[in-house]
């Protein structure tokens, strides 16, 4: 049975005091969020055998409560979201918004697994919660939706255990790839090497992420963006330095930059290339020919969870053609949906708006778990990049 959030945060408040504590006599640092892995068990099977709904009615959850982990304004608190689940099965939806990826895996390990019961993460984390025992695989037959997502998404390994059970269902995805102001920059730009071109000294717009950073020149080389050769990529982003006006991390200082006319060229979240977009700006945003860095969050179950069941529901119907459309088209602040059927079937100016007119990229390199050894390396790497004269 669930507890109350007031006893939960009272159980959080009280864990997070101690790590606190601890953190003060360690010596380690942080780095990023480490990735998360479920348990490889399943549920426990209940007393009563599961049922489906007769064909043209939809299973009644009245009186239950799903709680969901999942960013604020992210697609599911708007109204195409929770409230048309809560319309269709009766039942209601809690948001728990997180605050931070490793947060929210603490969350779960000091009680919140009593209390949430599916979590969006991405493949940077999946394995590393399995690992902690706080997900567990999800009967893929048992969604009516799976076969239609782009599998691209869903055959990814770091989404998966080792024996191949599916720990995540993907939902949502997007990129960091290449802009320019038409305005300014007239000929067409297919490479990102155009970003090493002197003509934009001192324009260049690139962003402060060592992951984004070492793919985009790695791709630029030619290389492997999982596995580049670390000193040449480390080369390159030193001679690109001359170039860069601003390593800008938020889209504040996207924006600014952008507007005041003091960047051209570089690198964005294709969310921000839209909505300037949608706002008058001459901004072009572009796959450029060696590929493009790509990032996708997934459903993932909770273990042990009291509404599987209604888990399963949630996930099937985020990944179905009404949530799905209405991601793509729902205002400016639009995401490009995981579901292939849905995506074919949008209009041309909707693909426009996403950036996937006539078609979406098919060499994206997906954010992927990482070992320590490697996440270090590549942010020691970028540290010493943007630390040189």
């Amino acid at each position: 049975m669930k507890r109350t959030w007031k006893k939960l945060a009272c159980s959080l408040l009280a864990a997070v005091l101690l790590l606190g504590l601890a953190a003060c006599g360690g010596g380690s640092t942080e780095t990023e969020a480490p990735a998360t892995d479920a348990p490889g068990s399943a549920a426990p099977a209940t007393d009563a055998p599961e049922t489906e709904a007769p064909a043209g009615e939809t299973e009644d959850f009245s009186g239950q409560t799903l709680t969901v982990a999942n960013w604020q304004s992210y697609g599911t608190d708007a109204e195409y979201g929770a409230a048309a689940f809560e319309e269709l099965y009766g039942c209601e939806v809690e948001h728990y918004f997180i605050s931070s990826v490793p947060e929210l895996l603490q969350t779960l390990l000091n009680g919140g697994m009593d209390e949430i019961d599916v979590i969006c993460i991405n493949p940077v984390y999946i394995r590393e919660y399995f690992a902690n025992g706080v997900i567990e695989p999800v009967d893929t037959a048992a969604l009516e939706n799976y076969a239609d997502l782009r599998t691209d998404l869903t055959d990814v390994d770091d989404v998966k255990d080792d024996e191949g059970n599916v720990l995540g269902v993907p939902w949502i995805w997007g990129t960091t790839s290449l802009f320019y102001n038409a305005d300014v920059v007239t000929e067409e730009i297919t490479s990102w090497s155009a970003l090493w071109d002197e003509q934009y000294a001192g324009q260049v717009g690139f962003f402060d992420d060592h992951e984004s950073a070492i793919k985009v020149t790695a791709m630029m080389l030619g290389q492997d963006p999982y596995n580049p050769d670390m000193a040449a990529v480390e080369e390159e982003l030193i001679a690109l330095k001359p170039n860069v006006r601003t390593y800008w991390g938020t889209y504040d200082d996207f924006v600014r930059a952008y507007t005041a006319g003091d960047i051209v060229i570089g690198n964005v979240w294709g969310s921000i290339a839209t909505q300037m977009k949608a706002e008058g700006y001459n901004i072009q945003y572009v796959y450029p020919e060696e590929g493009t860095v790509g990032w996708c969050d997934y459903w993932c179950l909770v273990t042990g969870s009291d509404e599987k069941d209604l888990a399963m529901k949630w996930i099937d119907f985020c990944t179905g053609s009404d949530f799905q459309t209405g991601l793509a088209t729902n205002g400016n602040q639009v995401y490009c949906p995981a579901n292939q059927v849905v995506l074919d079937s949008l209009d041309d100016e909707t693909k426009q708006n996403l950036w996937i007119y006539p078609s979406a990229p098919d060499n994206m390199f997906l954010s992927l778990q990482m070992d320590s050894d490697t996440l270090n390396e590549w942010i020691n790497l970028w540290t010493n990049v943007k630390a040189s004269a």
